[in-house]
């Protein structure tokens, strides 16, 4: 008797297995983070339209002890990614000016890191620009009682454009597996993760799904539904002063990169995800959260305008659906703000921007 039980047991649990590993193997590799830490999968999320990179990359990673003609500092926004390499905007900003472009993550200081480097001292960049998500401007960027709000004339800068490099090459998103991936843990934990979120009747990860009022914004095949990053949701606890205090906290960063009187500063607000599809959300609640607006007001701040083209209606995938951050299209835009930015202050003639417009 024993036995039987013991070979019905070893059956049952074989043909759980064979069964997990199958339906595991259906589901499409991850690359997004939303998809990744929410567990859901690509085959609902992932981008269907191609995409592009640069090989060999456009701009590279800086250095303190090079020399460079623009210096871009940020997040992950803003940074290499080890696993999407050459996607970032300062590539496209590298390939339409020519220009000499570095890229710095922002951890440790790194704005006060370059400032105090003797290549920043004796031969500064013409151009520096920071870049930092909106669901962090406020914690990282908080003014306090009697902080100063400077308004500082910007010293005169101008670069030559280079040649144009070479255009950026596509790129085509896995969708099959090798013939070695039998992911039956894999398809045990997704399984299980997705039964504690349907019986706890709410978001159990930091990658919460929302409706759209409409479709034809993602080239995913839910296509009507939109992952955001949890912390997009934090602007709900922000106050007016709060905005009002991250642009006068900006401004002192621009006062002091600008202090030389040789480098101009840029600050670049990505926007979240939840804020660019806001106005298409069925939740009306969460619907203009956002008073990136309010950081627009200081004329004084040269600050990169996210309100003027950077449409989701105009161009599908802005934003990777099964991910927070952008596609290479919302990077290849947000790097023709840059240049517009920097046409206006007289850095770059207006042919570049003309060039890209053609």
């Amino acid at each position: 008797m024993h036995r039987r039980y013991a070979l019905l047991l070893i059956l049952f649990s074989g043909a759980l297995a064979a069964a997990l590993a199958l339906y595991g193997r259906s589901l499409q590799p991850l690359s997004g983070d939303l998809t990744r830490i929410g567990w859901r999968t690509e085959n609902d999320f992932g981008w269907r339209s191609p995409k592009e990179h640069f090989e060999p990359l456009a701009a590279e990673r800086g250095t303190l002890d090079a020399q460079y003609d623009v210096v871009a500092i940020g997040d992950s926004f803003t940074g290499e990614s080890p696993w999407h390499p050459g996607t970032t905007w300062p590539h496209y900003l590298a390939h339409d000016t020519g220009l000499k472009v570095a890229i710095f993550d922002s951890d440790d200081d790194m704005v006060g890191r370059l400032l105090a480097s003797r290549r920043f001292k004796s031969d500064p960049p013409a151009v520096v620009i920071y870049e930092i998500v909106e669901r962090n401007l406020v914690p990282d960027h908080r003014s306090g009682t009697g902080d100063a709000c400077p308004e500082t004339p910007d010293p005169t800068v101008t670069l030559t454009p280079g040649p144009v490099m070479a255009p950026p090459v596509p790129v085509v998103r896995e969708t099959a597996r090798a013939w070695t991936d039998w992911l039956a843990s894999y398809a045990a934990a997704y399984l299980t993760q997705n039964l504690r979120r349907w019986i706890m009747g709410h978001e159990t990860t930091n990658s919460v799904e929302l409706d759209l009022t409409r479709g034809g914004l993602f080239s995913s095949r839910a296509d009507r539904e939109l992952l955001v990053y949890g912390e997009d949701f934090n602007k709900l606890g922000w106050t007016e002063a709060d905005w009002h205090g991250a642009a006068c906290n900006l401004l002192r960063l621009q006062a002091r990169v600008e202090a030389n009187g040789k480098t101009l500063f840029l600050a670049m607000v990505a926007p979240d995800k939840l804020t660019s599809y806001g106005p298409f959300l069925a939740a009306e609640k969460f619907r203009g959260i956002s008073r990136l607006d309010l950081v627009a007001e200081y004329p004084a701040l040269n600050l990169v305008r996210f309100d003027r083209g950077f449409d989701p209606t105009e161009h599908v995938d802005l934003y990777l659906p099964n991910d927070t951050h952008w596609s290479t299209t919302g990077h290849r835009l947000a790097a023709g703000l840059v240049e517009r930015l920097l046409v206006e202050k007289g850095v770059l003639p207006a042919g570049v921007v003309a060039k890209q417009e053609r």
